[in-house]
């Protein structure tokens, strides 16, 4: 028998459907949280791609200010490896915005003879900076040795690359302007954005409007292959796949267009895009900060490259052949087009 006072109860745990009832329920909630919190932490790292695109084209302004014209893509130096050489390539338009970006010790380290790819540079190149870095760009932080030779210019050893996820707008094509070519300033003449080799572009002269016109525009590194990766978008470079982007190919080309089974083919090196969902990032030459949305509507394009139909291309110029005409996306990267863009149409 047991006494008056005695505890008779009996406890006892879950049982085993009640405690896989309880797991499920917390999958479920951790299933319905985790795109909010991926959603939050995409919506915090468009923030600041966006302040990143404000910075520098505040910058550009801040250099327009000094000098009357935007920062061109390519400067010219010396080689201190071969100085009775003449001029070679120095540097692109993201060295030569230093100073106006809260980088003046960086800029005074570096000596504006010689090109940035000799060694007597290498404390300026060899530098990361996250202002030309988009956060959603996964890779786009990383650090790679060029072997010496092969992607080295200017320079006897390895050199640490790194890179960015910004570019400056050609307009609607790429001229590569080669040095000692006679035909350099009639290329550079054709060339339609503001930032591209030998561009000399003041406000004056955009007269599509700056709210019309783009200026910086997102590039994403991390959708280039591992050997694009190597060759192109390097942060210090002047080469028109390192400092420009062209409206030549629609944005993010790889979720358009087959490429002939290639997605990352280096002809879309050149191309605008982001991880951002729909669309990307623009800086506008009034210094605004512009998401352009994928649907924004796009001349023509070859189904496979993704080039724009139309265009011809002598071996010096390029041009529209009618009928062909810009879509929206192509008429904002040009300066001078005339062509009457409403707000809503992007």
């Amino acid at each position: 028998m047991t006494g008056p006072c005695q505890n008779t109860s009996v406890s006892r745990g879950f049982t085993l459907i009640e405690l896989l009832v309880v797991i499920a329920i917390i999958a479920v909630l951790i299933g319905l949280l985790l795109p909010a919190v991926q959603s939050a932490r995409e919506a915090a790292r468009r923030a600041q791609c966006v302040n990143n695109l404000k910075q520098l084209g505040l910058g550009f302004h801040n250099y327009h200010d000094q000098n009357n014209v935007f920062p061109t893509a390519i400067n010219y130096t010396g080689d201190s490896r071969n100085p009775a050489g003449g001029a070679v390539k120095g540097w692109g338009w993201r060295i030569t915005l230093l100073p106006f970006i809260e980088q003046q010790p960086l800029w005074n380290a570096l000596n504006q003879n010689l090109c940035v790819f000799n060694p007597e540079n290498t404390t300026v190149y060899d530098v990361a900076l996250t202002t030309y870095q988009c956060p959603s760009d996964g890779k786009v932080s990383r650090t790679l040795q060029l072997p010496a030779g092969q992607n080295s210019p200017r320079y006897d050893g390895p050199v640490n690359m790194h890179f960015s996820s910004y570019a400056g707008n050609a307009g609607t094509w790429f001229q590569q302007v080669a040095l000692g070519d006679t035909t350099m300033q009639t290329r550079a003449g054709n060339s339609n954005g503001v930032v591209f080799q030998l561009s000399k572009v003041g406000v004056n002269s955009i007269t599509d409007g700056t709210s019309n016109t783009l200026l910086i525009g997102e590039w994403a590194y991390g959708k280039l292959d591992d050997f694009d990766q190597q060759q192109w978008h390097w942060w210090p470079g002047y080469n028109a796949g390192d400092a420009t982007f062209t409206t030549l190919y629609p944005m993010n080309p790889e979720r358009r267009c087959s490429n002939s089974g290639n997605a990352f083919n280096s002809t879309w090196t050149g191309a605008a895009g982001s991880f951002h969902p729909g669309g990307a990032n623009f800086a506008f030459a009034d210094g605004s900060v512009k998401f352009l949305r994928d649907t924004t509507s796009v001349m023509p394009y070859d189904p496979n490259s993704c080039v724009g139909m139309g265009i011809a291309y002598d071996g010096v110029l390029y041009s529209v052949t009618p009928p062909a005409q810009f879509g929206v996306y192509q008429a904002l990267s040009t300066r001078n087009g005339g062509e009457v863009i409403s707000a809503d149409s992007f």
